[in-house]
C-alpha cells in the first residue's frame, strides 16, 4: 500500500510516453497518491489524482478508481487527450478499468478547446467506460448513473452501454470486480458497493 506518495515523471509532452508508474504488484492500494506525467502517466499491469494529457491510466490490469481527480492538461499541437486506455487481450479475464464517483478536471480552461476522449481501446477486447472509440474492436463501455454534462449519451458509438440497473453495475464493484474486501485495510477509505 502506498499513501501520501506523489509519482512524477518529468519528461513533459515532447518525450512522449512517460511512466509516472508503471504498477505489476497482484493487489496493490494507492491511497492519496498523486501520479504526474504527459503520456501513460499510470501503466497499471496485472498481477488519488492523475495529471496527463494522453493515455492518463492505462495497461491491462483490473483496476478501480474512487473518488479520483482526473486532470486533463494541454497536449501538444494536434494531438488529442484520452484519459484511459485499458488493455485485454485475453477474453476470459476479469480486467478493466472503474472508475468509481471521479472527476475530470480541466487543468487550464484553453484545454477544454481539444478533442477529449473518456477512453480508448488497447487490443481487441479493452473493458472500461468510455465516449468514443474504434468500431473494429470488440470492447465493453459501460456507465451507469454519471452526472454533468459529460454524461450526456447523444452522439456516442452504437455499441456502447448506458445502465440503470444496480445489479448489473455491481459486477464493477471492488467487492465483485477486485474482490477488495478480501485484501484492501480497513484504514483505507472506500466503498465495496455501489454508492
Amino acid at each position: 500500500m502506498a499513501r501520501g506518495i506523489t509519482f512524477r515523471n518529468v519528461a513533459g509532452p515532447q518525450m512522449l510516453q512517460a511512466v509516472a508508474l508503471r504498477e505489476t504488484a497482484d493487489s496493490c492500494t494507492f491511497y492519496r497518491c498523486k501520479f504526474d506525467g504527459f503520456q501513460d502517466t499510470l501503466d497499471t499491469h496485472s498481477g488519488s489524482s492523475t495529471g496527463s494529457t494522453i493515455d492518463f491510466i492505462c495497461g491491462d490490469a483490473a483496476a478501480v478508481f474512487q473518488n479520483y481527480l482526473i486532470e486533463a492538461r494541454m497536449p501538444l499541437p494536434g494531438q488529442y487527450i484520452t484519459i484511459t486506455s485499458q488493455q485485454k487481450n485475453i477474453e476470459k479475464e476479469s480486467f478493466g478499468l472503474v472508475l468509481q464517483n471521479c472527476t475530470l478536471k480541466l487543468a487550464t480552461p484553453d484545454v477544454g478547446n481539444v478533442t477529449m476522449y473518456l477512453g480508448r481501446p488497447w487490443g481487441d477486447l479493452s473493458e472500461r467506460v468510455e465516449f468514443q472509440g474504434e468500431p473494429l474492436v470488440r470492447p465493453f463501455y459501460m456507465q451507469f448513473k454519471n452526472r454533468g454534462p459529460g454524461a450526456n449519451t447523444t452522439g456516442r458509438v452504437k455499441w456502447a452501454r448506458v445502465t440503470s440497473d444496480p445489479n448489473v453495475a455491481s459486477s464493477f464493484s471492488v467487492r465483485n470486480f477486485i474482490h477488495g474486501d478480501k485484501w484492501i485495510p480497513s484504514i483505507v477509505s472506500h466503498y465495496l458497493d455501489l454508492l
